[in-house]
């Protein structure tokens, strides 16, 4: 796919308008979407582990945890040398911190665990298992 000038200046308006706004504070929501970056970095990269790095797969959740973590800490370091606030450095990077240790088991554990079956009714298949209780 091209992509033409005009395209690629109409992307960078439109993140630019909707991310100029954004100013993180430490409220609930705030605190959510630090958290919820944390879930989907972690599991992007205990995905990437397990797809390109077959030789870690056993370790596949730490490795997604451990390099989401020391990112976020490494940039609200960044962040708190800029700007100060170290309360609220840390209570961001920590919320992230959470959101990855939940990504990284999630994705582990849930999404990328196949199941191999051997039934007689449905012959031998490949798939994966979710199990819930309500």
């Amino acid at each position: 796919m091209k992509i033409t000038t005009t395209l690629f200046c109409s992307l960078i308006t439109i993140v630019t308008l909707f991310t100029t706004d954004g100013y993180a504070n430490n409220s609930v929501q705030s605190e959510m979407s630090h958290a919820v970056g944390g879930v989907v970095m972690a599991g992007g990269i205990t995905w990437a582990v397990d797809r390109y790095y077959p030789e870690y797969r056993e370790n596949r959740g730490v490795i997604g945890f451990g390099v989401s973590t020391v990112a976020i800490f490494a940039e609200q370091g960044v962040e708190y040398a800029l700007h100060g606030n170290a309360w609220g450095q840390l209570l961001d990077a920590t919320s992230h911190m959470v959101g990855s240790a939940i990504g990284a088991w999630g994705t582990d554990r849930y999404i990328l665990s196949p199941v191999v079956t051997n039934s007689s009714a449905k012959g031998k298949y490949i798939g994966l298992e979710v199990r819930g209780s309500f």
